[in-house]
């Protein structure tokens, strides 16, 4: 029996896998020309309307706008139940960062960059965002930002390795897997505040002086410049058993709809729905169910949240999502949200920012 339970649970293990890299290939083949476009197309825009160049007061109204935009790009998403159902959203997810190109574009012609407005400048201010090193790409020389250019095949490289930070971030969202229509409110509000973030980080880079490298770079060792972007820590971090983000993020659905201090039967199906395709035994699975009888809150560690920035921030939206699945989002449900975020290491400021979708 023992030997078959590992066979079972390698096999989910190959179907996450088979099913990460199958929505990266797709969406990093998309992305492949995204850049190019969006660079040929917005300069032709400033060329034929100088009139149209923005400036740095208008630079948060632009963020807004195109935050705007993609909350109404992800919101209309038509999902199917099921992991794979996710796929069918790259066309979306896609027009999502063509926007987001094109907003550091036009923040980039706000401080006057349109001189070094290039798809190495766009990449890496959005691999930065979200939380990437693009020491790669761009490099800090005193006050100054340096641009590398790169040679087709390791740009190529570049772009799968963002779909990568794309698709892991759209795979943490429990919601939007199994519950569609709350998904894709969880969804627009992912797009909504992934836009601002990279927005921030635009308005970060762009205000310092800019030099574009003239040398083209061929070696693909420079991917060796990409890492994740980790929180400085004090001292050693014992090694601890990985906690289980999912059951923990049932729990936190639980206490949400709670919060009225009355689960109805709509609520009721939505959380056995979740619970059903967990991947845990049927005796965890029944304690779960059970727990929605259990008066009074569950106790759930969220800063277990803070050290997976992208756990914390798919939980956030699939509180959103669930929050607002009657089209109202009560005042309870959103102070329980705040201090959700809080306690995962959510600025108050990006939590009222995702929770305005």
């Amino acid at each position: 029996m023992v030997k078959s339970n590992d066979v079972s649970e390698q096999d989910q293990e190959i179907t996450k896998e088979n099913l990460a890299q199958k929505l990266q290939m797709q969406l990093a083949e998309k992305m492949m020309g995204l850049f190019d476009l969006v660079v040929s197309d917005r300069s032709k825009y400033y060329q034929n309307n100088p009139d149209k160049v923005p400036d740095p007061a208008s630079v948060p109204s632009i963020i807004s706008s195109y935050g705007n935009v993609n909350m109404l790009v992800s919101g209309g998403i038509s999902l199917i139940p099921g992991p794979w159902g996710m796929a069918a959203a790259v066309p979306e997810v896609t027009l999502v960062i063509r926007n987001q190109l094109a907003m550091i574009y036009d923040i980039g012609m706000a401080y006057g960059k349109g001189q070094v407005l290039n798809k190495e400048l766009l990449a890496g201010i959005f691999l930065s965002a979200m939380g990437t090193s693009a020491g790669a790409l761009l490099i800090m020389h005193g006050g100054t930002v340096l641009v590398r250019r790169v040679s087709l095949r390791v740009f190529q490289r570049v772009v799968i390795l963002m779909a990568g930070k794309v698709t892991q971030q759209m795979l943490k969202s429990l919601i939007s897997k199994w519950l569609p229509v709350i998904g894709a409110a969880a969804m627009a509000a992912w797009s909504s505040y992934t836009t601002r973030q990279i927005g921030k980080k635009a308005v970060e880079i762009l205000e310092k002086p800019i030099e574009v490298e003239a040398e083209e770079i061929e070696d693909e060792s420079i991917m060796a410049g990409f890492a994740e972007a980790q929180p400085a820590k004090s001292e050693p971090v014992p090694t601890e058993v990985t906690p289980d983000y999912t059951v923990l993020k049932i729990k936190a659905f639980i206490n949400l709809m709670k919060v009225d201090k009355k689960i109805t039967t709509e609520e009721r199906s939505h959380i056995e729905t979740l619970i059903e395709h967990t991947e845990i035994d049927t005796e965890a699975k029944i304690e779960l169910a059970n727990l929605m009888d259990v008066e009074g809150k569950i106790p759930v560690d969220f800063s277990l949240f803070g050290k997976e920035p992208d756990e914390a921030v798919g939980l956030l939206f699939d509180l959103i999502g669930l929050a607002k699945r009657d089209g109202e989002f009560h005042l309870s449900e959103k102070i329980y949200i705040k201090q959700a975020g809080k306690l995962m290491g959510i600025s108050e400021h990006d939590i009222e920012g995702a929770m305005a979708t």
